[in-house]
């Protein structure tokens, strides 16, 4: 049973390994994303503080923040300093950020989860059906368009604008601190990087497989209008068009023999 299984639905050639492989890529990329936690990296310049307010910088003067940070319940929290300024705090695992994450930034990070979930899902869907053997159908023709991989790259792009636009509102949250895209960010264009791949390979088989189809579908149909040539004298209902015999070969359905 398992011998018909992978005769019915594997064919190596058919197989798409490098689009396997990319798609796969991307997955692993995105899962080792999520364990991050460093999206975006918060470095306060000390210097330009006054003393209350540089000791509180040096507590924070290094802040991370990335996808690991909302996996557990959280809650937010605010303090006005002695110098009157208004600042956010955000409490997870026995740990505090001040000034780093505000509810909108927390907002975002959610939909960059969703994001990663939904790109981790299609791009492992991409991958099987690379390897498969497809009839036609809505499966083939989403391998063949490269459907899966171009949404997945597409999902990989708005990650990244969200990481960025995260990026000024941690900005506008300390304007005296400096934020830099982290190991998060990195990966997630890695993964759009190895979508984009994926469905250049995939879109160069299709190409591909149809040119080779093209060629074998003129071959036969010069050696047909050799065969009617010959055969003129004797039996010229059987001369056919180009196009028409051109459109016979592309259909899916035989003409009985001797039709017209």
């Amino acid at each position: 049973m398992l011998i018909g299984f992978k005769c019915k639905y594997f064919d190596a050639s058919e197989a798409n390994f490098p689009a396997a492989l990319f798609n796969l890529l991307a997955v692993v990329l995105h899962i080792v994303s999520n364990s991050q936690d460093s999206y975006i990296h918060q470095l306060a310049v000390l210097w330009a503080f006054k003393k209350h307010v540089t000791i509180y910088f040096a507590v924070n003067k290094n802040c991370r923040i990335g996808i690991r940070h909302f996996w557990h319940s959280a809650k937010f929290g605010s303090f006005v300093d002695v110098g009157g300024n208004h600042h956010t705090t955000y409490h997870f695992d026995g740990k505090v950020l001040v000034d780093c994450i505000t509810p909108l930034i927390a907002n975002l990070f959610y939909i960059l989860i969703a994001f990663c979930f939904v790109v981790v899902v299609k791009s492992t869907l991409a991958c099987i059906l690379s390897i498969m053997s497809l009839q036609a159908g809505f499966t083939l023709w989403l391998r063949r368009n490269a459907i899966l991989e171009i949404s997945s790259m597409i999902l990989a792009i708005l990650a990244c604008i969200i990481a960025l636009f995260v990026g000024l509102l941690v900005h506008s949250a300390n304007s005296f601190s400096h934020v830099t895209a982290g190991t998060g960010s990195i990966l997630i264009i890695l993964s759009g990087t190895s979508s984009l791949f994926a469905a250049a390979a995939g879109l160069r088989r299709t190409y591909r497989i149809a040119r080779q189809r093209r060629a074998e579908n003129q071959r036969i149909m010069c050696s047909r209008s050799l065969r009617s040539w010959r055969e003129l004298g004797r039996r010229p209902e059987d001369m056919r068009p180009i196009i028409d015999f051109e459109r016979y070969l592309d259909s899916s359905w035989t003409a009985p023999i001797g039709a017209p």
